[in-house]
């Protein structure tokens, strides 16, 4: 049936029509009203605030010679890239800094027979040389092609130096003459080898396997592989960590700090019972039977011929105190020399005939670090967090002027409630509550409130909050499967943990939606492990209990789901590798589905409903993302450098920076950036799937315009008009412009003026 057989209109009515399809001046929204047509707006603004902080994360020391054999201690640190420096522990002077472009860090250092240093780098795995003499860095490239970190180099014969690598678990070698040679993989099934010793004389090299728990003697002539780590302690949660040969006899850190010596052939075990915070031990000292490291907060020896151990005595006979764990050991003239910490530079040199000792800083200069996490506090104010150095920071947006607050821990996870921020601290699965209204005071404010490591757990990564209850989702430590839901009353201080609440599968995403929380997993375990399930949950739990009612699969095959989110529509939206889905709370379907730009990156993929546009807004693998709510059409607003995701109040989006490496891990960014969305000419849009006028559903799907406003705010049917015909023009007016801007069609036009004649909106 035509139009005009279904209904009559005022013949206003018929020839407005005629004119509305036709481009028009402004649309206005009925009497005493402002326009509201699409107009030219300026595009959201990023604003880059730079650098929060400078600071120091030593990792490694290597006592050794500098240009005319003068004594130096090369030090890797972490920067933005990666830093050796080079300072005399002597003079305490800083003799020179050499930049490891296109890393942020190393593990680990060494010198070569010949002289070279060698640094290992992170997140690119490379290797870089560093001549005294010159002072000419290179970048040697990656040993082992798709690996992302090397750690525990040590030096061979003939220039030579070797090294391990993570995730596949290789043993590499390089030589100025022959280059890289690969060694295979260490042990089947395993990812870290997280040191390496080496017996220059015989041609065998040690590899210590996380995260089950191997010690694997390699000869190096033939290839053959030993596994020599004591049966008893094969697949315990502390593996071996550090290790050094010394004296022919095998130091062993295991990485919950309990310590062991061996034989280097049997594994025989020769002594234990002692713990070693240190990176492992000192070279054997001048005397030809003294070995030292550090245990708490004192220096050690370890006597070879007797195999005992104890403090090391000062002048009286007291304890020697070291004031940290070691990173790197040297003697000179008779001194002990050791870099202690990894965060201000503190040092020590000890006599060891007089017991004579002195406690100072060596002059490493700090440097431009990586943003590890953010969030955006209710005070207005953002906070980011120091990878591995832990430093907390504060900026206010209104100056620009970051602040430091103190060191908290490499803090993975951050929540919010009632105005006190809840951190997740790696690697204990520390849980702390701080109070930016106070001053800081570490062990007061922030205050642990329990650890998750004795749950099996080392990051708390996830937080949401209802009631008086703070949730908190994890993942498990090293070697481990299943992460965990807790729930924390704040208001009693009794906490409820439930490990394994999806089987074998960590708690990523948390969300609290109407009257459940809202939980996505990964299939993704401890460090060091390979998955044993075969996809992501979406899963409901009780607000007061934590225990699970429903579960989801809604990317059937999904490696994790990242985020979850209460979407602009009333539905559940989420990430989940590299899709975005939508599901009904009412009925568990899955209502969409549709891959987006980039691809899953880890439990850092974001999603946030923005409360000045209410559009969906997403963060993963670099890409910064606007999601129409009602089309679900995806905009790339930044296809590069945009981590770490947060909302502030007013709905602007923070962000670090970071780049990918050759080999797709990210490298982080030290600078903090901040996206304005676009001005939105109708803030909280009707987003009503269908345009209605009055009660009367005109069928037509509804959509944006190009101000940020949908069909529905457009057409003012809540506005007081004076008569039916004055409504009707304001809706034939609205939606010709629509037509002629190529919003509508004339079919869904004239649908909507038969919906709005219907309706009885002005008489």
């Amino acid at each position: 049936m035509s139009l005009s057989r279904r209904i009559v209109l005022p013949a206003t009515v018929a020839l407005a029509i005629t004119a509305a399809v036709l481009p028009a001046g402004p649309v206005h929204a009925g009497p005493g009203t402002a326009a509201v047509a699409p107009t030219r707006v300026d595009p959201g603004t990023v604003t880059d605030f730079g650098v929060q902080q400078s600071a120091l994360t030593v990792f490694e020391t290597h006592y050794g010679t500098g240009a005319g054999d003068r004594p130096v201690a090369y030090a890797v640190q972490m920067g933005s890239p990666g830093v050796l420096s080079v300072t005399d522990p002597v003079t305490r002077e800083l003799l020179d800094t050499a930049y490891l472009h296109e890393s942020s860090g190393a593990w680990g250092v060494t010198q070569a027979s010949d002289g070279i240093v060698y640094a290992g780098s992170y997140p690119n795995a490379h290797v870089y040389s560093y001549d005294p003499r010159t002072r000419v860095t290179t970048d040697l490239g990656a040993p082992v092609a798709g690996q992302g970190l090397l750690y525990g180099l040590r030096p061979g014969t003939d220039g030579r130096i070797y090294g391990g690598t993570y995730p596949d678990a290789h043993v590499f070698s390089y030589s100025p003459t022959e280059g890289f040679r690969d060694y295979g993989a260490m042990y089947p099934g395993e990812q870290y080898v997280v040191d390496t010793a080496v017996d220059a004389d015989r041609n065998v090299l040690w590899a210590a396997i996380g995260s089950h728990g191997h010690l694997v003697r390699l000869d190096l002539t033939t290839g053959e592989k030993r596994d020599i780590w004591p049966e008893p302690l094969r697949g315990d949660a502390s593996y071996p960590y550090d290790i050094n040969l010394v004296g022919g006899k095998l130091f062993v850190k295991r990485s919950q700090q309990q310590a062991l010596v061996l034989d280097p052939d049997s594994g025989a075990v020769l002594a234990d019972g002692f713990t070693m915070n240190s990176r492992g031990t000192s070279p054997l000292a001048p005397d030809g039977r003294s070995v030292y490291f550090t245990s708490g907060n004192g220096l050690w020896r370890y006597d070879l011929p007797t195999d005992t151990y104890g403090p090391a005595p000062d002048g009286a006979g007291a304890p020697v105190a070291g004031g940290g764990a070691g990173i790197g050991f040297g003697f000179v003239a008779g001194r002990l020399y050791a870099t202690i910490g990894n965060y201000s530079g503190q040092a020590l040199w000890y006599d060891l005939a007089t017991g004579a000792n002195e406690r100072y800083r060596l002059p490493f200069p700090p440097q431009a670090l990586d943003i590890n996490n953010i969030t955006a506090g209710p005070d207005g104010r953002v906070y980011t967090n120091l990878y591995i150095n832990g430093n907390m920071a504060v900026l206010d947006p209104a100056t620009g002027v970051a602040t430091n607050v103190g060191r908290v821990g490499q803090t993975d996870g951050f929540g919010w409630h009632d105005g006190l921020m809840y951190q997740g601290v790696y690697p204990y699965g520390g849980v702390l509550e701080y109070d930016p209204a106070r001053p800081y005071q570490l062990s007061t404010n922030p205050r642990e409130l329990f650890r998750m490591q004795p749950d099996g757990q080392n990051r708390p990564i996830a937080f949401a909050s209802a009631g008086s209850k703070v949730y908190v989702g994890s993942t498990p430590d090293y070697g481990l499967w299943g992460g965990a839901l807790t729930v924390y009353d704040v208001a009693t201080g009794i906490r409820t943990t439930h490990r394994n609440i999806i089987p074998d599968q960590a708690v990523i995403a948390l969300a609290v939606i109407g009257d459940r929380l809202w939980a996505g997993s990964t299939i993704g375990a401890g460090g060091g492990t390979e998955p044993r399930a075969t996809e992501a949950k979406l899963f409901t739990a009780d607000l007061a209990t934590g225990e699970k009612i429903t579960e989801y699969t809604p990317v059937p095959g999904a490696f994790a789901i990242s985020s979850v989110a209460l979407g602009p529509d009333g539905m559940v939206w989420g990430l989940a590798d590299g899709e975005l889905f939508v599901l009904d709370p009412a009925t568990g379907a899955t209502v969409h589905r549709r891959d987006v730009p980039g691809s899953y990156t880890g439990a850092h993929d974001e999603l946030f409903v923005n409360p000045a546009d209410e559009h969906v807004y997403a963060s993963l693998d670099g890409y910064l993302l606007r999601i129409d709510p009602l089309s679900k059409a995806v905009t790339v607003v930044r296809d590069a450098q945009t981590y770490r995701l947060t909302q502030d109040g007013q709905g602007n989006l923070w962000f670090r920076n970071g780049v990918k490496a050759a080999n797709g891990a990210v490298q982080y960014g030290s600078n903090l950036l901040r996206y304005v969305p676009e001005a939105d000419g109708c803030p909280e849009s009707d987003l009503r799937a269908t345009v209605l006028t009055g009660d009367v559903d005109s069928r037509v799907r509804n959509r944006y315009g190009a101000d940020g406003c949908t069909v529905n705010d457009l057409i003012r049917d809540e506005a007081n008009w004076g008569s039916r015909a004055a409504f009707l023009v304001h809706v034939v007016t609205v939606t010709g412009q629509l037509v002629g801007a190529k919003v509508l069609t004339p079919a869904e036009m004239g649908a909507i003026l038969v919906a709005a004649a219907r309706s009885g909106i002005g008489g």
